[in-house]
């Protein structure tokens, strides 16, 4: 074989009768399926979601189903439109005619979908022994149709309307070639696809993604919920356990129960690493009045504060406490049983609770800290301090000066409790508050 052989036996360089691309898709075209084809491969992406879905929701952290749609993408819906577009009796080529043989080269998919086979088939006049010609208007399409007998198999060409179709025949006829015309093409080549398949395919692909997207929404949180994730640790007050009957979640005053002395549970905390108090929480300057503190929620003098960044908790009112015990200087202040005061911020934020002193003993400041919730800054906790001396948990004490106990609270929650203002007011000698002593 000579080096003008070799190089032009694939294609030849040599000058051609006729060359064309054939018509991009005219197979798919002639079997009028496209838009099946499309749903078909639309159902393979929806059950492949629902599946993916499905094995997501073991994870501890599940992700999204955007996560699971964009898997499906590469794992599903790609390697389905491969199959159903790009296979071998779908994709188009080249066609090269010489004198005295034909070409056409073309490109598809394999069967492994990770790579693609280049076809370059050459048939010599003598092996072609019949063609059929159906032209354009005969099929309503914008292309004819070439059948060609090779050898004992039958090779199917899209024609473009640029081409002669007269001409065309001319040299298969001049070649030895018999040529014939008809005015329609053998159904095995417009045969479509199986509907029953399609609407099977549609029904599982429908049911995977339902339970897919049900399970993702049951594991995965959405905005405004899990905003935060409490974990367990021991309660700051060890010797009041939660209450054993759920408390309604509203608004209104909360009844009390006859015996003071009945211990309740304290909340849950959030999780969040304690951070430095934040200008939010001032005390009581001397001097400043109670409706100088700026943009409060107005709250009745009480002893009340708010637990968690979800909402303030109600607290009673203890202004006539049980004495401290007699080491103490604080003045004796009679027993007495207090009133809830009003809830101030979320009233949906976790459960209303008490925390009462189980010796009455007078409420003298409040130990806190800091936090986050949904980006914004609040009070994380805020424990109440009977003795001067007790600190407990981690967080900054405020503690009353001498012959001084906590009077009431002013909240400032816009939407979280994110400042709080205590309010010391002097204890007279019969053990009454003095509201014009702050």
């Amino acid at each position: 074989m000579g080096i003008w052989e070799f190089l032009t036996k694939p294609i030849k360089l040599t000058s051609d009768i006729f060359n064309w691309q054939e018509p991009m898709g005219f197979r798919l075209n002639l079997r009028g399926d496209l838009l099946i084809r499309l749903g078909f491969a639309l159902s393979v992406w929806a059950a492949a979601t629902g599946i993916f879905s499905l094995l997501f929701a073991f994870h501890v952290k599940p992700p999204e189903l955007a996560v699971s749609m964009f898997a499906a993408v590469f794992l599903g819906l790609g390697p389905a439109c491969l199959a159903l577009f790009l296979r071998r009796n779908h994709v188009s080529g080249s066609i090269w005619i010489y004198d005295d043989h034909l070409i056409r080269q073309r490109s598809y998919v394999s069967l492994g979908f990770f790579g693609s086979w280049r076809e370059v088939s050459e048939w010599p006049n003598a092996a072609i022994s019949r063609c059929i010609i159906i032209p354009a208007h005969e099929l309503e399409k914008s292309f004819s149709v070439m059948l060609l007998t090779v050898d004992s198999n039958v090779e199917m060409v899209g024609i473009p309307k640029q081409i002669n179709l007269k001409e065309l025949a001319r040299h298969f006829t001049e070649a030895g070639i018999p040529v014939e015309k008809r005015d329609s093409i053998p159904s095995r080549y417009i045969q479509g696809f199986n509907p029953k398949l399609f609407a099977v395919m549609t029904v599982v692909g429908v049911f995977l993604f339902c339970i897919g997207l049900g399970v993702n929404i049951y594991r995965v949180p959405r905005a405004g919920q899990r905003i935060a994730v409490r974990e367990d640790r021991p309660h700051i007050q060890q010797d009041f356990p939660r209450p054993a009957r759920p408390v309604q979640s509203l608004p209104a005053p909360i009844e009390r129960d006859t015996n003071p002395t009945e211990p309740e549970a304290a909340p849950d905390l959030p999780s969040e690493k304690p951070v430095p108090p934040r200008p939010g929480f001032m005390r009581n300057r001397p001097g400043m009045l109670p409706d100088q503190f700026p943009n409060q929620s107005r709250e009745q003098f009480g002893n009340r504060f708010p637990n968690g960044p979800v909402g303030p908790r109600s607290q009673p009112d203890l202004p006539t406490a049980k004495p401290n015990p007699p080491n103490s200087s604080t003045p004796a202040p009679p027993a007495d049983n207090g009133n809830d005061s009003k809830l101030i911020g979320n009233p949906e934020g976790g459960f209303p609770f008490r925390i009462v002193n189980a010796e009455g003993k007078t409420l003298l400041g409040f130990q806190y800290s800091m936090g986050n919730w949904a980006g914004e800054p609040a009070i994380r906790n805020l424990t109440p301090l009977y003795d001067r001396s007790a600190s407990a948990g981690i967080g900054t004490a405020i503690i009353a000066k001498e012959g001084y106990a906590v009077g009431g609270l002013k909240i400032d929650a816009p939407k979280y409790v994110s400042a709080v203002q205590i309010i010391f007011q002097r204890i007279k000698s019969d053990g009454q508050l003095d509201p014009a002593d702050i």
